[in-house]
């Protein structure tokens, strides 16, 4: 009898035990999203730049993390309210619009924010102000592009997929995208576009959590920086962007 005793208290323990080290890991696993579509973002065949670099990040604190890709206001949307718990990339200041968001100071990358042309008499340089002799196409959510972008026409895609197809029905002179995403896109499309040189805009890129998580911001931010020092940022960087870093126009 007492035996049996014995064994139920330990099975009842290390059924405690058991949802104990089940939370707690529940704890620890972050939810993450990101508007980023290839290479920045996942394919069915590998996470991606920004997914390889935050999970190495986060790992090196000890936590572990699932990505999801949203689009763009939603993302922001989860975040914010928590229901997610962080951003991979977004340009600095987003936290003046969006409170509850908080940046993790070691930036994730830079961005260059490019246009794409398939008219032959379209030249660079592109700035801001000569996107006002062009109907201009970009999609939902880019926010730098709501802000600057004063063009004579403007065409949004839903999707970056729906983007380049604007060029092909000629519904818009230019398209605006970033320069990872769209020279994997002009790439996987076949599409016979230029890359226009220099880049409208620069800008270094954060991560942002929500601020129930402001307490590990340090610590995520120091292991950014020392996977940039012991070469596991460049080695990402080398598999998955240098590829597409091509900084000419395509003719």
């Amino acid at each position: 009898m007492r035996h049996f005793f014995l064994m139920c208290v330990m099975t009842a323990l290390a059924a405690f035990a058991s949802q104990a080290s089940t939370a707690d890991a529940a704890r620890k696993r972050l939810q993450l999203t990101t508007v980023a579509q290839p290479p920045l973002g996942s394919t069915q065949q590998g996470p991606g730049f920004l997914e390889q670099v935050a999970r190495e990040a986060f790992r090196r604190i000890g936590r572990e993390i699932d990505v999801a890709t949203l689009p763009g206001e939603r993302s922001l949307i989860n975040t914010e309210s928590g229901l997610d718990d962080g951003d991979l990339m977004r340009a600095p200041g987003f936290e003046k619009a969006y409170p509850d968001l908080v940046q993790v100071p070691e930036k994730m990358g830079d961005m260059d924010f490019v246009a794409y042309a398939k008219r032959k008499d379209i030249k660079g340089p592109i700035t801001w102000d000569t996107l006002s002799n062009y109907v201009v196409g970009y999609a939902v959510g880019w926010k730098i592009y709501d802000r600057k972008v004063k063009a004579r026409d403007v065409a949004k895609a839903r999707t970056l997929d729906e983007l380049f197809p604007l060029l092909d029905l000629q519904r818009a002179d230019l398209i605006l995208i970033d320069r990872w995403q769209g020279q994997y896109a002009a790439r996987m499309h076949g599409a016979a576009v230029r890359l226009i040189e220099p880049p409208l805009a620069s800008s270094p890129m954060f991560m942002y959590l929500n601020k129930k998580h402001a307490a590990i911001v340090p610590a995520l931010s120091r292991a950014l920086a020392a996977m940039k020092a012991d070469g596991t940022y460049q080695r990402i960087y080398n598999s998955t962007l240098k590829p597409f870093e091509l900084r000419q126009e395509i003719p």
